[in-house]
């Protein structure tokens, strides 16, 4: 199993690469249209951390700003390199210990990262001191607690294994609704918080936590956290949700924020 961040189960190879393919599909046009209104310009000096395969970081690059994408897995960067043919420039490295020059960064990126590790406040803090100050830090984390199924699948029994997964990782699966709380602890000026929610009864995406679920449940199998005969059951069962188009399919709710590094620190304490 391939351990990113603190406690990563997903896949980083060629399965998790598709994966990642359909996270941008369903929510880069409100990261573009959030990051627009947070101020994102040209000559921005942008930086996204987590970048995965880096559809952030180039859609920044191909808006004007100098941008620079970031990611622990060094399989994800040289795809991300490949993708971008030169164009953009991406880092293997860690957010706690990313080694960028201090007060660098106008506006800085991440999305379903935070929510991986075991010290989000103290990731944050790391985001901070690579920004300017009065630099903006904009993030998507999700709350995998709003994902349901009408009628009930399945899926609700997922959600059970990942939440106790997640506990005993030390991590927060619902910490989309404490990201507001996340930044204030770091010292950050909270400008935005807001929230969506997508759902489907039918298209394409509609079975990702299905998809991520057969992912994750077989690393889950490897390590004996579950019994292969139980992964076998619970796959079938959210496939025949997905595939069932009666079936209302919620998934993660993602909240949204942008907030400012202070220039002068509360308490003189820096980010």
């Amino acid at each position: 199993m391939t351990v990113h961040g603190d406690k990563y189960v997903l896949d980083s190879g060629k399965s998790g690469h598709a994966r990642l393919q359909v996270v941008s599909e369903i929510h880069d046009d409100r990261t573009r249209a959030l990051l627009l209104d947070a101020g994102l310009k040209a000559g921005d000096r942008f930086v996204e951390f987590g970048c995965g395969l880096g559809y952030v970081t180039r859609w920044a690059s191909s808006v004007g700003a100098d941008a620079l994408g970031i990611d622990l897995s060094a399989d994800q960067i040289e795809e991300a390199r490949d993708l971008a043919d030169g164009k953009t420039e991406f880092l293997v490295g860690s957010v706690y210990d990313h080694g960028l020059p201090p007060e660098n960064f106008d506006v800085s990126y991440s999305r379903w990262l935070l929510i991986h590790l075991n010290q989000p406040v103290d990731a944050v803090r790391s985001i901070g001191a690579a920004l300017k100050p009065g630099g903006l830090m904009v993030c998507a984390e999700a709350d995998l607690s709003a994902i349901y199924t009408e009628p009930p699948s399945a899926y609700h029994e997922f959600l059970d294994l990942a939440f106790a997964s997640g506990a005993a990782r030390g991590v927060d699966y619902a910490g989309g609704r404490r990201l507001h709380r996340w930044a204030s602890e770091a010292g950050f000026d909270v400008l935005r918080i807001d929230a969506y929610h997508p759902h489907y009864l039918t298209g394409e995406h509609k079975g990702f936590w299905g998809w991520t679920f057969h992912e994750a449940g077989a690393n889950l199998v490897r390590e004996g956290t579950m019994t292969e005969a139980r992964y076998n059951e619970l796959t079938e069962g959210m496939r025949m949700a997905d595939d069932d188009q009666s079936t209302l399919v919620a998934h993660a709710r993602m909240h949204q924020l942008v907030a400012r590094k202070l220039v002068q620190p509360l308490n003189g304490s820096g980010c």
